[in-house]
């Protein structure tokens, strides 16, 4: 009752073992006892074997023989000890057992075919295992070795072992995308903000090259521009004769008014109103309008030439109309 309920607990927590059950319980004194008669009759095994053995290899190599003990009477003694206290897996379990089980198939068949060789030398069985054995035996000592590799491969540390290099192998090459990735968008920022600067410094540079071509091209057409530079020219040389003219006409005007103001004064009063009609109908604007000066620009009468003053009419105030009129001597 109580293996069907340790059954059934094994299945609810997914511990079924279908295979061989390891017993890994403690050493008791059935159990020495039963080890020390397995360790004395393996003496004589041991012997029977490493007898075997020497038959199978050459002079002076009989140290060989002494090695094949291992894969046949040691071996089984080990694989035993093995399953008992050092297997804690599925595969670790079928491997000691099954290769204990083939260590003292090994062991009978080299003690039996070593007494039939001392006992019936000769003899149909004896040729017949001789025969067996000398295949078998080479067999299970590799088979043993064999079964040492597969022993540890299945081991639950290796295993565990194993799961953290994969582990760590795995997230080593997740963490190299993510170094690459990372060293990607480092380069992507890198020649973005490269390209930037190039272009601000590009816009720049062009701008001072557009504005440089135009004041240049600018300048050369005006160089070039034979009737541009002729107005312009003129235009200067109009300014000039026409400030001395405007100058020369104001002065001469000045003169007029202090001559006709003298005359006026010593000869005829003239009414104030007249005066003013008569300054205010001076034509100012026509005189500046005109292009040819008729007198020289002389800022002072008294430095007039005498002709000019002798020839000049004297102004004779008429009574009635508010003019002056000129009475040639």
């Amino acid at each position: 009752m109580a293996t069907n309920n340790n059954s059934i607990t094994n299945e609810l927590t997914g511990n079924t073992n279908n295979g061989i059950e390891a017993d890994h319980g403690g050493l008791g004194f059935g159990d020495l006892i039963v080890l020390i008669l397995d360790l004395v009759l393996l003496v004589y095994t041991a012997w029977r074997s490493y007898d075997f053995l020497t038959t199978t290899v050459p002079d002076g190599f009989q140290m060989l023989a002494m090695v094949g003990l291992w894969g046949l009477d040691i071996g089984s003694v080990a694989w035993s000890l093995v399953w008992i206290f050092g297997s804690s897996a599925q595969y670790q379990d079928w491997v000691s057992m099954a290769f204990f089980i083939i260590d003292l198939t090994g062991v009978i068949l080299t003690s039996l075919t070593d007494s039939l060789m001392y006992g019936q030398k000769g003899g149909v069985m004896t040729s017949t295992l001789t025969g067996v054995a000398v295949v078998a035996i080479p067999l299970i000592v590799v088979l043993n070795v064999v079964a040492g590799f597969i022993y540890h491969m299945t081991s639950p540390d290796t295993k565990v072992r194993r799961t953290a290099r994969k582990a760590a192998a795995e997230h080593k090459r997740k963490m190299g995308e993510i170094n690459e990735m990372e060293r990607d968008l480092i380069y992507a920022e890198q020649y973005l903000l490269a390209r930037q600067d190039t272009l601000n410094k590009a816009t720049i540079l062009a701008e001072i090259k557009t504005a440089q071509d135009s004041l240049e091209k600018s300048t050369r057409a005006k160089l070039h521009d034979q009737l541009g530079i002729q107005q312009n020219a003129n235009a200067l040389t109009a300014n000039e004769a026409g400030d001395d003219k405007l100058t020369a006409l104001k002065s001469h005007l000045a003169d007029l008014k202090n001559k006709l103001g003298t005359v006026n004064d010593s000869t005829v009063p003239v009414p104030q109103t007249e005066a003013k009609e008569d300054t205010a109908k001076t034509p100012v604007p026509a005189l500046a309008e005109q292009k040819e000066v008729p007198f020289p620009v002389l800022q002072d009468p008294a430095q007039w030439p005498e002709a000019v003053l002798a020839g000049t009419p004297s102004p004779v105030a008429v009574k009635g109309n508010g003019h002056s009129k000129t009475d040639p001597i």
